[in-house]
């Protein structure tokens, strides 16, 4: 007859062994970095070596989330796997930001049986200035040209478009009345962008910090008006989701008012920069 202790016992020894079998039977996940905490810098690329394998099952996917401060939780990679094992090389772009921010990267490893592990890597995320690079040769044409309906310009892809496109796609346009002659040398942006006209800006050495904080110094217009070759022009996209912040600053090479309208354009350089804000 088994006394209570005795089953008592045979109750704890069922337990260990069926956690231990159930233990046996998920995925196992490993990340390197092995340390869960890691200091990063905005705008810096994070490695990391992901493995996994099953006992048991077939492996069927990874998913890998990311959760910054009190927000939302994101999204990032949704992979399907298959075998038993793999090993992945996976780089993580460090957004930009205005202050200082941890974000909870979430790994989980799923197996065709649903079984799942997860583990998570937090980043301590400080900011840094980024030297921007600048494109140039870009332009537009006047409203009034008969042969050059391309009035306006996408600053994110950075291509000169027609005055009739989509307004979210017309960032910078020119303001010239239909059938003047004379180049009009004012701007608007249908897209609902803002400008500031910012001469004094260093523009040789400009970073993504700099470029915000001109901006922010100023007072943003609708409209720029008497454009000359010179001029700086940052401006703040209108178009993007408000806490998306989106800055360029455009350095006119020239400003060609040529007989006629046909002919008339902006030419300029630009640099950019963008934030979660």
């Amino acid at each position: 007859m088994m006394t209570s202790r005795s089953i008592l016992g045979t109750l704890v020894l069922v337990a260990a062994l069926t956690a231990c079998k159930r233990e046996s039977t998920i995925p196992i996940l490993t990340i390197s970095p092995a340390n869960h905490d890691i200091a990063a810098t905005s705008g810096d690329v994070v490695g990391f070596v992901i493995g996994g394998r099953s006992e048991n099952s077939t492996l069927a996917r990874i998913l890998i989330q990311s959760k910054r401060g009190n927000g939302f939780t994101t999204t990032v990679k949704d992979s399907s796997l298959s075998g038993t094992r793999f090993v992945w090389n996976w780089e993580y772009l460090v957004a930009h930001a205005t202050d200082p921010y941890n974000e909870l990267l979430t790994f989980t490893l799923f197996d065709a049986n649903g079984d799942q592990m997860s583990t998570t890597r937090k980043l301590y995320v400080s900011l840094s200035q980024t030297v921007l690079q600048e494109t140039s040769g870009h332009l537009f044409y006047t409203r009034s040209s008969a042969l050059h309906p391309e009035a306006a310009f996408d600053v994110q892809e950075r291509v000169q478009v027609l005055y009739t496109v989509d307004s979210a796609r017309r960032d910078v346009q020119d303001n010239t009345m239909g059938g003047a002659d004379d180049l009009s040398r004012s701007w608007i942006s249908p897209a609902g962008g803002r400008f500031v006209r910012f001469n004094g800006f260093d523009y040789a050495n400009a970073t993504d910090v700099s470029l915000r904080n001109a901006f922010n110094s100023g007072i943003p217009s609708e409209q720029l008006d008497n454009l000359t070759t010179g001029d700086l022009i940052i401006t703040r996209l209108g178009s993007l989701a408000p806490n998306n912040g989106y800055y360029a600053v455009l350095r006119i090479t020239d400003v060609i008012d040529e007989s006629g309208s046909d002919n008339d354009r902006y030419t300029f350089n630009l640099k950019w920069a963008s934030f979660v804000e």
